[in-house]
This record gives structure tokens, sequence and C-alpha cells, in this order.
């Protein structure tokens, strides 16, 4: 019986603009409960503003940025955000939220790659 496949999630919208960051995160918690792997939650465009310090959350709003963090420590998925994005909408060590890495897209693909090297199922959903 072949593996279960293994989640690599790419996450493009803001935290706010719409329900895509939602989305994304109760499809993780799903596929973590259900027993599949997340191996990196990817954080790119606009979608790298979940991973900063500097957002306020209003008390009526979900704070992504908290259930990200939550997700990375209770399942030890990589929050992994892209440096050149984050760098042209302001975001950089200073102001990255814990458990978020600043890493290249090339983080992303080596994960498909490596994957697909060794034979393991690795699926590759946007938000």
């Amino acid at each position: 019986m072949p593996d279960k496949p293994t989640f690599a999630i790419f996450v493009t919208s803001s935290p706010y603009d719409s329900r895509n960051g939602e989305s994304a995160s109760r499809f993780c918690l799903s596929a973590l409960k259900a027993g599949y792997e997340v191996e990196q939650v990817f954080f790119y465009q606009a979608g790298v503003q979940h991973a900063s310090k500097l957002l306020e959350v209003n008390s009526d709003e979900v704070d992504m940025r908290a259930r990200w963090q939550s997700i990375a420590q209770k399942h030890q998925v990589a929050l992994n955000v892209c440096v050149t994005a984050g760098a042209k909408r302001g975001l950089c060590e200073k102001n990255l939220a814990a458990h978020f890495r600043l890493v290249g897209i090339s983080e992303y693909f080596a994960t498909l790659r490596h994957a697909q090297a060794s034979g393991h199922c690795i699926k590759s959903v946007q938000f």
C-alpha cells in the first residue's frame, strides 16, 4: 500500500484580505489530524504578511500569525517565508515572528524535487 501523501502548502494572500490564510490553516490542521504530514507552509507575495510581528489584530479577527505559530510548535511544520517577497513588503529578520523563517523560493521547490527523487508522494496546495 502506498504511503499517504505529504503536503506542501503555498500561501499567497495576506492574512486579512481574504479567507485563504484561514482556509490554509484549517486544511493543515485537518490533514495533520487525519495522519498526513505537512512538510512546510511557504508564504509568498502578500502571504508573507502572516509572518510579521508588526500586524495588529483586532479583537474580532482571527490571529492568523498565532494560529500558524501554534501549528509549527505543536506539529513541527516549517513556516518558510520568501525572503524577496518579504523584503519588498518591509519584512526582515527583526520583525519576523517566532517560528517563521526567511528563505529563498528555491526552498519550496527543493522540497518538491527531493520528495519526487526519493519516490515519496508530495502534494502542493496553493491558497
